[in-house]
């Protein structure tokens, strides 16, 4: 699971120079290097997380084949306007089997796109972007905790666009001819390629880091959901055109303090499912 892998992104450029940090506690800068703040990491509270249902007693094994949809939930801030809403879309199809209390979970990617209709600047990735992404392997439990049988994934860092020795510690670079970018795309540009549409039209070429986090519960023998943890770093390494760079430095982004609004669900689907049996179903699927 990615999470919200490429929160970043949508502190791209605006209008201005954003609102004062003091006036939105946990904003940030989009510049060269942005990180987001966390976007929650599990409730604390009886047999759900709080962001889900109650947990379903019955439901002891959760092995099998899972679409899995998650949602990351950020506020970006534009000079002379309210913050607006982002949420980073991310849907796999997921393989998982279950030892005891342990799980061992396998997913692949079948969508990722963003939905932020309010925005003035809309952040836009190429299908070649999509099928850059790759498989995701994590381990988590599903075991008793406060009171009740708790779905969790712990962190998991993933990183695009650079090849670091550290995932989790190293600096993401910033330089487009540091020997550690990667044209992951494979479009000619350093790094990932995201594109933008709206009051401004370009490409920013993104190296990007990505903390993702689950705490949930099974509502039912074929459903789990609960909440999203999240934290993204993203390094610009070049846009197109060139001052746009200059542009995305002067917004301010931040966590959206409803931590309910980043989410996750798995929805349990047949052994042979795959993405295009999840993408077809994908309006009804996860409601």
């Amino acid at each position: 699971m990615r999470y919200n892998l490429f929160v970043g992104l949508l502190t791209l450029p605006l209008l201005g120079c954003g609102s004062d940090p003091a006036d939105n506690e946990g904003a940030t800068t989009t510049g060269a290097t942005t990180s987001t703040g966390s976007g929650g990491t599990g409730g604390a509270g009886g047999e759900s997380p709080g962001c889900a249902q109650a947990a379903a007693p019955e439901v002891t094994d959760v092995s099998g084949t899972w679409a899995y949809r998650a949602i990351g939930s950020q506020l970006t801030q534009a000079q002379g306007l309210p913050p607006f809403q982002t949420r980073i879309v991310s849907v796999l199809l997921v393989t998982q089997q279950q030892n005891g209390d342990a799980i061992s979970w396998q997913g692949t990617y079948c969508d990722h796109y963003t939905e932020d209709p309010d925005a003035i600047v809309h952040a836009v990735i190429p299908d070649s972007f999509r099928e850059a992404l790759v498989p995701v392997t994590r381990e988590g439990t599903f075991a008793v905790s406060e009171g009740g049988l708790r779905y969790k994934l712990g962190p998991l860092y993933e990183v695009v666009g650079a090849a670091l020795d550290n995932a989790e510690q190293d600096e993401l670079p910033t330089d487009p001819e540091d020997a550690r970018v990667v044209d992951q795309d494979e479009d000619g540009h350093p790094g990932m390629t995201v594109q933008l549409q709206g009051l401004i039209d370009g490409s920013v070429y993104v190296a990007e880091r990505a903390r993702t986090e689950l705490d949930g519960v099974a509502v039912a023998t074929d459903r789990i959901e609960g909440r999203l943890g999240f934290v993204s770093e993203q390094s610009v390494l070049e846009t197109d055109p060139p001052s746009l760079k200059a542009t995305m430095a002067a917004s301010r982004t931040y966590p959206d303090p409803e931590a309910c609004n980043s989410t996750f669900v798995m929805v349990r689907t047949p052994d042979d499912a795959d993405c295009a049996w999840i993408k077809e179903r994908a309006d009804t699927l996860f409601q």
